[in-house]
């Protein structure tokens, strides 16, 4: 079995039950990233895209938007499943009408690439999106903005 333990963190403000407070939480979450870490095996990608739909709809991206959201990250996370062994850590950050996710793993290999029909499945459904390796690591980050801002 992994050994890899699933973690989720979030960042907050304490509650103080004013509004002012309210606005304040509202703010941060809108900045404040959320990351989790799974094993980086692909019976774990389900994870990356249960958060990534829950992050899209929070940014108030719209159902066919969410859904580009969910293939990108699943299609960038199963590249960087190559060592069971290792973790992906995503992290979100939402804001109104935009949602941008950073992700990485220990790769262990000189470059993680892609092939044609995952490149251009992912440059069909996100705004932006970056993949690149340095060392033993490699990283990602894709932006999905909506089509109207909310």
């Amino acid at each position: 079995l992994m050994s890899c333990p699933v973690i989720v963190e979030v960042t907050s403000l304490p509650h103080r039950g004013s509004r002012e407070t309210s606005r304040m939480l509202e703010a941060a979450m809108e900045t404040t990233p959320v990351t989790i870490t799974f094993p980086a095996a692909p019976e774990y990608l389900r994870l990356a895209r249960i958060a990534t739909a829950d992050a899209a709809s929070r940014a108030g991206l719209d159902y066919e938007e969410i859904d580009d959201a969910r293939i990108a990250v699943s299609e960038l996370c199963s590249l960087l499943s190559v060592d069971p062994s290792a973790s992906i850590t995503l992290a979100f950050i939402v804001e109104r009408g935009v949602l941008s996710v950073t992700g990485e793993s220990v790769t262990g290999r000189a470059t993680v690439a892609g092939t044609e029909l995952s490149q251009a499945i992912i440059e069909a459904v996100v705004d932006e999106h970056t993949l690149g390796t340095d060392g033993d690591t490699t990283r990602f980050r894709i932006t999905k903005r909506a089509r109207t801002t909310v």
